[in-house]
């Protein structure tokens, strides 16, 4: 069996600051959850998620040895942020975002195309993860957790996790008019009455109207990747389910640099 694979940002925040997306390498997951699905919501074997799940805390534990329970959140492409202070049981707790100033705690959205969004600022002392489909960008979870730092917006910086690229994301006339404010994120599709829209210029746009600029990208499009989990990739393909990767933020109990 693989290890676990991640993908990390390169960001200028304090090194008291771990964030990583899983891939779907070194799980034990099969068929079309093959390997890590670290969803227990999409049909998958719950031993299995649950060994998944375990591999991921021994994992975790190797970044930030004190680190406490995964909060696996009950997401419902709401824009719903909750303010974690202690673990909570998985699936107790319906959100789409989640915010931290506590040490060891960690933040954790799962995806599988959606927009995964990491924020912290500099210094490491506050963090979230944002889960952003269209219904989320649209109804203002980007917005609802920028208003839980309480550091000035000049000081947050923000890390696109890997989502699906534009130009896998054909939608219908009907989304695309709903973000006929952002002209730059819609092009038209070869199909009739179809777009392609670009949630993370959307994302982008949103943030640098609240005064983040600090945005770095992992420019991996889950869609074209073999190595990610894709829910439009996998109903294309005529598969009924699909795994979900991790997306994990933490405050590391290091000294304040």
């Amino acid at each position: 069996m693989r290890k676990l694979t991640f993908i990390q940002p390169s960001w200028p925040v304090s090194k008291r600051v771990v964030c990583l997306s899983t891939t779907r390498q070194g799980g034990v997951s099969e068929n079309a959850f093959s390997s890590l699905n670290l969803g227990a919501h999409v049909g998958d074997d719950e031993a299995s998620v649950s060994s998944n799940r375990s591999k991921l805390d021994f994992i975790l534990a190797q970044y930030a040895n004190k680190a406490q329970a995964i909060s696996w959140l009950n997401q419902t492409h709401s824009n719903k942020v909750i303010n974690l202070i202690e673990p909570k049981q998985s699936g107790s707790i319906e959100a789409d975002a989640a915010y931290t100033m506590t040490e060891n705690l960690p933040c954790v959205i799962m995806t599988a195309d959606c927009l995964a969004i990491m924020l912290s600022n500099r210094s490491g002392t506050e963090v979230a993860a944002v889960h952003a489909g269209w219904k989320g960008l649209l109804d203002g979870v980007i917005e609802n957790t920028i208003l839980k730092f309480v550091s000035p917006r000049n000081d947050l910086h923000a890390w696109f996790a890997p989502s699906i690229c534009q130009q896998h994301f054909e939608v219908g006339s009907e989304v695309a008019t709903l973000f006929s404010d952002y002209p730059s994120a819609l092009k038209t599709a070869v199909k009739p009455d179809k777009f392609l829209l670009d949630l993370i210029d959307v994302a982008s746009i949103k943030l640098k109207s609240l005064g983040i600029h600090h945005q770095y990208y992992s420019k991996r499009c889950t869609y074209s990747s073999d190595t990610l989990f894709s829910h439009r990739q996998a109903t294309h393909q005529g598969l009924i389910a699909c795994g979900r990767m991790a997306n994990l933020i933490l405050i590391n109990n290091l000294p304040i640099e």
